[in-house]
């Protein structure tokens, strides 16, 4: 739970419609329990996506300050991990527990079927959805799923693996160091994984910690062949000081349901 102290909404500036805005007007109304869901299609896609999943963290956390209270020791209950989730449809896009997509239950893996993606997203109650960019196309879902979805989703936006999409109405850029080091880290193996090998002297390591070092360490190959153009993609929207400006098209939900595969 890193981000819990890594991240702020003062680390990013939010525009709409080239005015300038704020995470709340992106974001609106965000209460206690909304959770933030992102579908993924391909390699590393949701780097594309991060600082928004970044500021859905920070929303989640200044909902209930206490959430950020120490380290998940025992000594303080009350600290969490960010309600987000990633769903990872069709394929396994990589590892990216680097935002705090923690316990691995976070990372959900889907088959390319609309109606098990929409299951699942509604399974998690999410409440603000992130789809890949891409021309809807209707598909009938099971029965009142669709409604459950609409009723309880309260904000849906496009986004793409490359950080820009068409059409797009919001803009999020980073104005610190620390909205790119998470990305960096998803996109940076040998910085991901330093150290993830469980040394003899650390066997008194808390089960948490070994938990992670584990996990992680089984994804260790994972979308590999992907990597290099998600790295040359983010490269690409950054500015000289290497802050990253992203882009995304808000879309209906009706909308947003059509665009899961």
């Amino acid at each position: 739970m890193h981000t819990a102290r890594q991240l702020a909404a003062s680390q990013f500036s939010v525009i709409h419609r080239d005015v300038p805005s704020s995470r709340e007007e992106l974001l609106p109304d965000w209460a206690p329990h909304d959770r933030l869901g992102v579908v993924v299609t391909e390699p590393f896609g949701a780097v594309g996506a991060s600082h928004l999943i970044q500021l859905a963290i920070t929303a989640f956390y200044d909902a209930r300050p206490n959430r950020r209270a120490g380290r998940l020791d025992g000594v303080h209950p009350d600290a969490v991990y960010p309600e987000i989730y990633l769903f990872h449809v069709g394929g396994a896009f990589g590892d990216h527990s680097a935002f705090d997509f923690w316990p691995a239950r976070k990372e959900v893996s889907v088959p390319a079927n609309a109606l098990a993606v929409l299951d699942a997203i509604n399974d998690r109650a999410i409440t603000r959805l992130a789809v890949p960019d891409g021309s809807p196309s209707p598909v009938e879902h099971e029965w009142k799923e669709p409604a459950a979805a609409r009723e309880r989703i309260a904000s849906a936006f496009a986004y793409a693996a490359s950080g820009r999409v068409t059409a797009a109405d919001w803009e999020i850029r980073g104005l610190d160091r620390r909205t790119e080091v998470n990305p960096e880290n998803i996109l940076d193996p040998e910085r991901r994984y330093a150290g993830a090998h469980i040394a003899p002297e650390e066997a008194a390591m808390t089960d948490i910690k070994r938990m992670w070092r584990l996990r992680t360490e089984e994804r260790r190959d994972e979308a590999l062949s992907g990597l290099a153009s998600a790295q040359r993609s983010r490269t690409a929207i950054r500015d000289a000081r290497g802050l990253a400006t992203e882009s995304y098209r808000q879309v209906t939900v009706k909308e947003a349901l059509f665009m899961l595969v």
